[in-house]
């Protein structure tokens, strides 16, 4: 077994949580257990004889297993047309890896923001927050390179705004409405300075910086959990942010809005042939 290796099943038996996997290596008894996993795409199969831990006594086989993953995003836009939302603008990652998280299931839930880490040159800043209610508002069904896709629960209502062709959106001033205290966005002033209008750059579209003197005081500007967060430009939806840049947490990488709507709707149409 290696690092980034996707259990499968046990012996013939589907594997969904790391408790399904510690109770099937406690039940062993020490004889050899048959992993399926998916490495890279490819299902292969791995034999693994547990030992028992002079510790506790428990049957056990060194391994550590995540199954879930939580953590502050923003999300995007909801397009009524399909009752589907978008968000973050680049996939959730493994920590370790640094691949992309399989997606099982996953709920979106809403969020108070209670302070900031501020962000400092070679130190990302952080949105900290608590979750206020654990019933779910939506539903994930995409983890995928431009973002975390789903289905709302009930319609959202809010300030309707036009999706900007990449063409549309041009260098110069622009708004991020975002989330910096409790749980009311704010715009703050941002330039957009490059633009990459490369057919197959998918997320890095923008280089986008922070001109807003109260944003930049309250954050030092792009912080960890403003992904997400709409780009506004001549009244119209252009991007979302994606990325701070490390050493310069003033600047930012966006993605251009209309990548996420052409992946939001091809999702909700492959959701709705699969219910069909």
């Amino acid at each position: 077994l290696k690092t980034g290796d996707i259990i499968l099943s046990i012996n013939g038996t589907t594997m969904n949580t790391n408790l399904e996997v510690e109770k099937a290596i406690e039940n062993s008894n020490g004889q050899p257990l048959k992993f399926t996993i998916n490495r890279d795409g490819k299902k292969i199969s791995a034999t693994v004889r547990p030992v028992r831990s002079e510790s506790d006594g428990q049957y056990k086989i060194g391994l550590w297993v995540r199954d879930s993953t939580a953590g502050i995003g923003t999300l995007t836009f909801y397009d009524p047309s399909g009752n589907c939302f978008a968000g973050l603008g680049h996939g959730i990652c493994d920590a370790d890896t640094g691949k992309l998280m399989p997606l099982l299931s996953g709920d979106i839930v809403p969020v108070t923001i209670s302070g900031v880490t501020k962000g400092t040159k070679g130190t990302p800043g952080e949105l900290r927050g608590y979750f206020t209610d654990e019933t779910a508002e939506g539903s994930l069904c995409a983890n995928v390179e431009t973002g975390v896709y789903g289905f709302m629960k009930k319609p959202v209502h809010g300030q309707t705004m036009k999706v900007a062709m990449k063409q549309d959106v041009k260098t110069g001033p622009a708004k991020i409405y975002a989330t910096i205290s409790g749980d009311k966005p704010q715009y703050f002033d941002i330039e957009i300075e490059k633009i990459d209008y490369r057919d197959d750059v998918k997320t890095k579209n923008l280089v986008i910086c922070v001109t807003d003197q109260k944003l930049l005081t309250q954050t030092g500007g792009i912080v960890q959990g403003m992904s997400g967060s709409p780009i506004i430009q001549n009244g119209k939806l252009v991007g979302a942010v994606t990325h701070v840049f490390v050493n310069d947490p003033t600047h930012g990488y966006g993605i251009f809005a209309e990548n996420m709507l052409v992946e939001s709707r091809s999702i909700a149409a492959q959701q709705s042939d699969l219910a069909s």
